[in-house]
């Protein structure tokens, strides 16, 4: 079976640039995420990929699976969602299904993502809310969530576990001697980051700590550096914290560069602590420790439940696959 599923032909760079109108160069580079092409361009073209990707499973009578994300500007370049893809495509291609990717953008029609699909695995917050999710459930579809999940625990979902993660950075923290620490948000439509909240609070909490709302950030959401305002709010305290929690890595990075930009001296450093273990450019990822999260792991998980599911075991409630610290280089 894997040397057959090996096998299968994708479609070709001329297929797609003939559906799409563009270049085969500019189809080949946006399917390569490289170059610079307007949102619209490189969604006609993943969405070009994506149908003809079915139609050809449905030619050859193959089962596949359709992966719903919210469609947005960093995508691209978003290796967290990335990874998680990149386990759910491996373990598909194990199990002899097809993945098929679709973007959520404003104004949806949910029944067009129904015709002939095995099971449906939806990835991430944003534009996959609670109400569509209940729309997705009245299909009788086998679904799976993925780094999402229902308050009622009524549809199986599959995530690391962002609670202990934000329990572990917060603990490192507070086992460094740290005091006062911040807290750097992220948009409250992504269950994760709020789950990430709620393991800070519960560490200080833990540690007779009190929770000192000047120390938690507005999340500034718009088309800057994440973590880069955040940590300039932190730094423009009359009393700074010793120590941040980003809430993610990309809001760490940016938390850094507000830091050098600021000029911190060694004599007044404040220690910093990201989430993800994603990297970064110019070695920003070995100045910071993090907490790994195993997104690849989660994408593999998911596609195996949803198999289960479509072979009739079905299963509700959350599977949690917890992190770990991941420290800097130098300790």
């Amino acid at each position: 079976m894997n040397e057959k599923n090996e096998n299968r032909k994708k479609p070709s760079i001329k297929e797609i640039a003939d559906r799409t109108g563009f270049s085969p160069a500019t189809v080949s580079l946006v399917l390569n995420r490289k170059g610079s092409f307007s949102d619209e361009t490189k969604h006609l073209i993943r969405q070009a990929y994506a149908e003809l990707s079915h139609d050809r499973a449905l030619a050859e009578g193959r089962l596949f699976i359709r992966v719903l994300i919210e469609q947005y500007a960093s995508f691209e370049n978003d290796p967290y969602y990335s990874e998680i893809i990149q386990g759910i495509e491996k373990e598909c291609s194990l199990l002899g299904y097809e993945m098929v990717l679709t973007f959520v953008r404003e104004g949806y029609d949910s029944r067009a993502w129904l015709n002939q699909v095995g099971g449906l695995i939806a990835l991430g917050g944003g534009l996959i809310t609670d109400a569509l999710v209940g729309e997705l459930r009245q299909s009788e579809i086998p679904l799976v969530l993925v780094d999402n999940y229902t308050y009622k625990g009524d549809v199986l979902s599959v995530h690391s576990d962002h609670y202990g993660a934000g329990f572990l950075a917060t603990e490192y923290l507070i086992g460094r001697g740290h005091r006062r620490i911040g807290f750097i948000s992220g948009p409250v439509k992504y269950k994760s980051l709020v789950d990430r909240y709620a393991g800070y609070c519960a560490a200080l909490m833990a540690h007779g700590m009190p929770l000192d709302p000047r120390y938690v950030t507005p999340n500034f959401d718009d088309s800057y550096i994440k973590g880069y305002k955040e940590m300039n709010y932190l730094l423009e305290l009359p009393e700074r914290p010793t120590a941040v929690f980003a809430v993610s890595d990309r809001a760490a990075f940016g938390a850094l560069q507000a830091m050098n930009e600021a000029g911190l001296t060694n004599e007044e450093p404040i220690e910093l602590i990201g989430c993800d273990n994603i990297g970064g450019s110019q070695g920003m990822a070995e100045k910071i420790a993090t907490v790994n999260i195993p997104r690849f792991e989660v994408g593999q998980m998911s596609v195996r439940f949803l198999v289960e599911a479509v072979k009739g075991n079905t299963l509700v409630g959350k599977v949690v696959i917890p992190g770990t610290l991941a420290l800097p280089v130098e300790e």
